[in-house]
């Protein structure tokens, strides 16, 4: 059953953002430093545009949206945040010299996709009765993914 209070959709975009990131900045050599906070800053920016373009869109259509709703709603694409954490807290411990800025990147990237593969999975599980078919559907989706992040990287 879906929980109406929790945008999944905010968490899946939140993972791809969050790989596609990391991704690019471990490219560009970025140090642990740079990455972590440069990850931090964007999926906050990123969830102010997703509430504050949900609430003009709301009034764009005619409802009153006045500081409750915009609270609901900021709280609802706070999952774009969540999906950030982890990944950022493993950068966090190469920024900190617990390891290199290498190991850093590659465990949250490798945190970010496990998330987009998670997402699939639960998407698939959620409309299928197997878990076979939906670790398949997880493993898709995952794969999209991927190809998502790659064509934002390149877009970049």
């Amino acid at each position: 059953m879906a929980h109406p209070e929790f945008q999944y959709g905010a968490a899946v975009y939140g993972s791809v953002l969050v790989t596609a990131l990391v991704g690019a900045m471990y490219e560009d050599h970025s140090d642990a430093r740079t990455t972590t906070l440069s990850l931090v800053g964007s999926i906050v920016v990123f969830w102010l545009a997703h509430a504050w373009s949900e609430g003009v869109g709301e009034r764009v259509s005619g409802s009153a949206v006045g500081r409750s709703r915009m609270r609901e709603i900021a709280v609802a694409e706070w999952p774009l945040v969540e999906a950030g954490m982890l990944p950022a807290l493993l950068l966090a411990l190469a920024w900190a010299g617990l390891w290199s800025r290498e190991a850093g990147a590659v465990l949250a990237l490798a945190a970010a996709i496990c998330q987009l593969v998670g997402w699939g999975a639960l998407a698939g599980h959620r409309s299928r009765t197997s878990w076979p078919s939906a670790l398949l559907v997880g493993a898709v989706d995952g794969l999209l993914g991927l190809v998502i992040v790659g064509l934002e990287i390149a877009v970049h």
